[in-house]
């Protein structure tokens, strides 16, 4: 019971949230209120799947039948979109196939590559099949959040939560790091290298013009959601890609840290070219020096929260300072 209030009272905590965010920017009630029951799900189980209690049970509970098991449990990542469109009543049987083809598929590589120990590339297939149909948004506009807009923010979380589920609850990849449990140490890290990253990528922003200071402060209580937002819409998730799987599984094939943290940040600068309008090489370079100061700070925090709590510090002073 006391595990279960960990996780249930944080997804509801931050389901209050976006539904202030969303009455502060002058959005339905109505819609907003019907569209909370399928984000608290979905916070429930990014949540769940960073308790390591949670994680060996259901990791117990598929290998009792594996593949059955699996292949049942991978479908309950279905339920918090038919519960989003039920409501809002925006059921679409073409979206509802393009989801279940992008839970399914990287689940079915990784199965084949159980089957015949061809681990070694079918971990990067799978990994990819996650990744590319969100950074290229091929899945359509299934359950915008706020409703009737273009955001992304759901789909971050579902896209998190289903690699945990493939790589660290079926694959068991113990190194991954994901959790929620915060240490003075990750505060530590996090803080130590965004004063030495932010003032170099200020300075190469600014002279670059890539970087325009803001006409006005922020106010104080838009900008705490906001960084509550970027941190779990972006900073977890993209973390947890690049860092917890990619850098992780770049190690595991060249054995080499200096290696993994490298080609990882040159991924994670190439997955920003397509952030604007056209690719921006400045955009690139940054992105790729973030990243070199993301996998260092994972490489000495051994979790994902100090990279995360990085990756949230510098993204949310470029978007409260800032301006592109």
């Amino acid at each position: 019971m006391k595990s279960s209030w960990k996780t249930l009272l944080p997804a509801g905590l931050v389901t209050g949230a976006a539904a202030c965010a969303g009455h502060q920017r002058g959005l339905d009630a109505g819609e907003i209120a019907r569209g909370l029951p399928a984000i608290f799900l979905l916070l429930a189980g990014f949540l769940a799947l960073a308790r390591p209690g949670i994680v060996v049970r259901l990791s117990c509970w598929i290998r009792r039948d594996f593949p059955r098991n699996a292949i049942l449990a991978i479908q309950a990542f279905l339920l918090p979109y038919l519960l989003y469109s039920w409501l809002l009543g925006c059921f679409s049987p073409g979206g509802f196939l393009r989801l279940f083809l992008y839970l399914n598929l990287p689940m079915i590589v990784l199965l084949a590559g159980e089957r015949w120990h061809l681990l070694r590339w079918t971990d990067g297939v799978a990994l990819l099949l996650v990744w590319l149909p969100l950074e290229f948004r091929l899945l359509g506009p299934l359950w915008p959040w706020p409703p009737g807009q273009s955001g992304h923010f759901l789909f971050g979380l579902l896209g998190a939560s289903l690699a945990v589920f493939l790589f660290v609850v079926t694959r068991g990849m113990k190194e991954v790091g994901y959790t929620f449990s915060f240490r003075g140490r990750d505060f530590g890290l996090a803080f130590l290298a965004f004063a030495l990253f932010v003032p170099v990528a200020t300075g190469i922003g600014l002279l670059t013009g890539f970087l325009h200071p803001a006409r006005h402060l922020p106010s104080l209580l838009p900008s705490a959601g906001k960084i509550l937002g970027i941190f779990l819409a972006s900073g977890v998730p993209e973390e947890l890609l690049f860092r917890g799987l990619i850098q992780n599984l770049i190690l595991r094939w060249t054995s080499s840290p200096a290696v993994s943290v490298a080609l990882a940040s040159i991924l994670f600068g190439a997955a920003h070219l397509n952030n604007g309008p056209h690719p921006d090489a400045r955009y690139f370079l940054l992105a790729t020096l973030a990243g070199a100061a993301y996998g260092l700070v994972y490489r000495r925090s051994g979790t994902l929260v100090a990279p995360a709590l990085t990756h949230t510090l510098v993204n949310s002073t470029w978007a409260l300072f800032f301006r592109g």
